[in-house]
């Protein structure tokens, strides 16, 4: 989330030719075929979220995207295919804004940076995903998808193309900065709890929005009001960060203190003799 400035939003024409493959070419049968296909997509989105995978039906998605029940067959196969195309138009869209700071942190880690450097670079990310939360527009129009989605109201294959293709990677880089800093490896348990409690501030302005806003009285989150939101949360996380560096360190000193004392006692043994 380094993220300023923001990487900008994918078009779609460009995030749904880059997100799931073609069944058919895009120039037969059905006019306008990468079109209509974005269009197909947009709209189970939307249908998805507000009645789930179950409850929306392909006669439903057909209907509201202006197409004819076939054509759902034709670009995705089945409904799961449509449901599969959806996750990854999202993953695209996501990873076309966070795939840059996301990078720049991984080469931190890779490159042995610093503790200050590595604690930037996680609250780096944090403010891209803040961004993409609260600038895109496109989020509004899936936050229910993505919500059922992560509560495994979905196709299995959904969620392990949202794992594999997302969370993997961004957890890895994410563990991995926690990991360093609190002296621990990356998949380590209690690792992986505090970067996930780390990551959850973000979270509960995505998933229940509506009771954070409400809570702050606020009708909506403007320039302002996200800039005070990145920059309350950045010295929060980079407070907790820093406090996991005094329980590495913490940590060490006993090691070491044990260490010189044996060194010690190996003398005397020599003098001795």
């Amino acid at each position: 989330m380094e993220y300023f400035p923001p990487l900008g939003p994918t078009p779609l024409e460009d995030s749904m030719s880059q997100s799931a493959k073609h069944r058919h070419p895009a120039d037969t049968g059905y006019a306008r075929g990468e079109e209509t296909r974005s269009r197909i997509v947009l709209t189970a989105l939307k249908l998805f979220g507000e009645h789930g995978f179950e409850g929306a039906s392909t006669r439903d998605i057909a209907s509201a995207a202006g197409v004819n029940a076939p054509a759902l067959q034709y670009y995705f196969d089945s409904k799961e295919g449509v449901y599969i195309a959806c996750v990854e138009y999202i993953v695209e869209l996501i990873w076309g804004n966070l795939s840059e700071v996301v990078g720049r942190a991984e080469r931190a880690l890779d490159g042995e940076a610093g503790d200050a450097a590595l604690i930037e670079a996680f609250c780096d990310i944090q403010g891209r995903i803040a961004d993409f939360m609260f600038t895109m527009p496109e989020t509004s129009e899936w936050r229910l998808f993505m919500t059922r989605q992560q509560a495994g109201m979905g196709p299995k294959a959904g969620f392990d193309i949202m794992y594999q293709r997302f969370h993997k990677r961004l957890a890895k880089v994410t563990a991995g900065i926690v990991g360093r800093l609190l002296g621990r490896p990356p998949n380590d348990d209690e690792t992986l709890i505090r970067t996930m409690a780390l990551n959850g501030q973000l979270i509960v302005f995505q998933v229940m929005r509506r009771t954070a806003l409400t809570t702050l009285n606020w009708d909506a989150v403007d320039a302002e009001r996200l800039g005070q939101l990145k920059r309350i949360i950045r010295e929060q996380t980079a407070s907790l960060l820093r406090s996991i560096l005094a329980l590495r360190d913490g940590a060490r000193r006993p090691n070491r203190a044990r260490g010189k004392s044996r060194s010690r006692g190996r003398a005397r043994r020599a003098a001795a003799s």
